[in-house]
């Protein structure tokens, strides 16, 4: 019995076959079987069904596959409580953005952010909140940038900023005229939404339900600035969030009262072998004199 083992079974369990399995964890089909039927053997159970094409659990084995995946998580944690989380964030690092915020920090903060971390090679991947945190469980990622969320209760996380959000407005609309804006003075707007999945969204439609505000159907989709196009055209308001402010011609931003912010942050798995350094590079983005400017930037 071992841990290659234990691998070969869950993935049978994701797969439902033999031949797809073995694919996936880069041996032959006769080698992953007789592994398996060896230790089916030593554990004195049938782990699977296989007089269908569609290879499926029993009943103990759904039991044992529980177990097993716990043991094979405990040793990655142990694997990676092993690795000194003293040492800075070096190599090659996968980083997972969310789409309202990748366009308005990345630019401003990227340059610097190579010549300050130059033993780190990153690249950052544009992926909603649920991907990211997917992502993250699988390995998949390093570490990523975006909003705070409840879910966010079970990884390891680095408060880098707070952002205001502000309505966007044509200058030909009536409340641009307001130096800010109550909830309830959008009453009756067309307020443009991006589509469901998008953290924003659902941290923007808890304050406008609370106000009463309904949420226009007339676009749906994941681009921030295809809304701000619309409010150009003065065809519905939207929220933005304060680093996605810059100059647009057409557009003016209200400050909210009272004031609707969100919470920016590094998140990764708890046990993630470098803490210390993503601690490090959350202190160094989060002091960054560009930043600053941004947030603290009158409208």
């Amino acid at each position: 019995m071992n841990l290659k083992d234990f691998e070969y079974v869950k993935a049978i369990a994701q797969y439902k076959h033999f031949r797809k399995a073995a694919d996936a964890c880069f041996v032959s089909q006769p080698t992953l079987s007789g592994q398996v039927k060896k230790l089916e053997n030593e554990l004195g159970v049938t782990l699977f069904d296989r007089s269908t094409k569609q290879v499926t659990l029993t009943a103990k084995g759904e039991r044992l596959l529980t177990q097993i995946e716990i043991i094979l998580e405990q040793t990655q944690i142990l694997k990676e409580l092993a690795a000194t989380s003293n040492e800075p964030l070096q190599g090659k690092l996968t980083i997972g953005i969310i789409p309202t915020i990748a366009p308005y920090l990345l630019p401003a903060l990227l340059t610097s952010m190579k010549a300050a971390f130059i033993d780190s090679q990153f690249s950052f991947i544009e992926m909603q909140t649920a991907t990211i945190l997917e992502a993250l469980n699988k390995g998949e990622l390093d570490f990523a940038i975006l909003a705070d969320v409840p879910e966010l209760i079970n990884y390891h996380t680095v408060a880098l900023y707070k952002e205001d959000f502000l309505v966007a407005v044509s200058n030909d609309n009536a409340l641009s005229k307001h130096k800010k804006v109550a909830l309830s003075d959008l009453q009756g707007c067309s307020l443009l939404m991006l589509s469901d999945g998008h953290c924003f969204k659902d941290q923007a439609q808890k304050f406008c339900f609370s106000a009463g505000v309904d949420v226009s159907n007339q676009y749906k989709g994941n681009s921030l600035e295809t809304l701000l196009a619309l409010v150009a055209m003065d065809d519905g308001i939207t929220f933005v969030p304060k680093l996605a402010c810059t100059d647009r011609v057409g557009i003016d931003y209200l400050p909210i009262f009272p004031n609707q912010q969100r919470n920016v942050v590094f998140a990764c798995r708890k046990h993630y072998p470098h803490l210390s350094g993503v601690e490090q590079l959350g202190e160094w983005l989060s002091a960054h004199p560009n930043l600053k400017a941004k947030l603290s930037k009158k409208l």
